[in-house]
């Protein structure tokens, strides 16, 4: 059996990212005021982009761990109804780096088998439970793993589209703001 929650299923990726997008103009007016006139706007968009991108995950698939345990495992069995049989629990665990919350987010581009697998601690872990069949846990793990990294890059494709909108948006926020300091700031002498 294989182990973990499915990923990349619970909420949708494009409606985080576009509730990203519609928190720009929010975040441009609570971060430039009028000490900022004296910047550029490419200056001042190049201090917000960092903070404004979402960034795609990176998992280093060339260094997984691997741990392999004897385990009791309760199978059934149509004879006698739920036995219990030695078994094996076998995990592999990848480095991630990246916004842990995207393993949790549906790309656009999806099929109906997401991985399944879980995520703590800087790392993605996929395994399998059961009988000791090299050949058929071998084959479920690599099945997992060509999933996670289909997954993987529809995610990135839509993450990294969002990035790359980022600079544009955000200058026409920055212009937008600056207009209204300017405005703002003629009422000083009233």
């Amino acid at each position: 059996m294989i182990l973990g929650s499915p990923l990349f299923w619970k909420a949708s990726l494009s409606d985080y990212l576009r509730a990203q997008l519609s928190g720009i103009e929010n975040h441009v007016r609570n971060n430039m005021n009028a000490a900022h006139l004296d910047r550029s706007d490419d200056e001042i968009v190049t201090s917000m982009l960092d903070h404004a991108r979402v960034g795609s995950i990176t998992v280093d698939f060339e260094n997984p761990d691997r741990t392999v345990k004897e385990k009791q495992i309760a199978v059934r069995d149509h004879f006698s109804g739920t036995v219990t049989i030695d078994g094996v629990a076998v995990i592999k665990s990848f480095q991630f780096s990246g916004h842990q919350a995207l393993f949790d987010l549906r790309p656009s581009t999806y099929d109906s088998a997401p991985p399944r697998g879980t995520v703590s601690q800087g790392r993605v872990m996929i395994g399998y439970e059961g009988r000791n069949v090299p050949d058929e846990i071998k084959s479920a793990i690599a099945d997992q793993e060509a999933q996670l990294k289909k997954y993987l890059e529809w995610s990135k494709a839509e993450v990294d589209a969002h990035d790359q909108s980022l600079p544009r948006l955000l200058k026409a926020a920055v212009e937008k703001r600056r207009q209204a300091l300017i405005e703002l700031s003629k009422l000083n002498d009233f």
